[in-house]
């Protein structure tokens, strides 16, 4: 009987390690899966870090574009300040010109005026041809 008794403290004994091994594996299998979790959560944030990446690339594209822009606005500025440079140096000249018209007119005026006075002067010529002619005929 003592065997007897033994043998079933014994038992119990085995049981209640048995159930602590048990136990302990439960919480083996509660770490594995969580474990399993922190991995995916991992996954999903390397996930999250490539679509980042990814979206940071496409504004290194999109800054690269602009940047292009930019240099095509300036490039466009250049050839806009040669145009207005030409556009003035060709206002200039235009002057010019007209001041030379201008000249051109005062000549043209004094010129008639010259030759005004040539004819008045021939008209002169011709009436005294006229009177001496008529007076010699006397």
């Amino acid at each position: 009987m003592r065997l007897k008794m033994e043998l079933l403290c014994l038992k119990s004994l085995l049981m209640s390690e048995l159930v602590e091994l048990v136990d302990d594996v439960d919480d083996g299998v509660v770490v594995l899966e969580e474990l399993v979790e922190l991995v995916e959560d991992v996954e999903d944030g390397v996930v999250v870090l490539d679509e980042l990446v990814d979206d940071v690339e496409d504004g290194v594209v999109v800054l690269d574009e602009l940047v292009e822009l930019v240099d095509e606005v300036d490039d466009g500025v250049v050839v806009l300040e040669e145009l207005v440079d030409e556009v003035e140096d060709g206002v200039v000249v235009l002057d010019e010109l007209v001041d030379d018209v201008e000249d051109g007119v005062v000549v043209l005026e004094e010129l008639v005026e010259l030759v005004e006075e040539v004819e008045d002067g021939v008209v002169v010529l011709e009436e005294l041809v006229e009177e001496r002619g008529s007076s010699r005929a006397c």
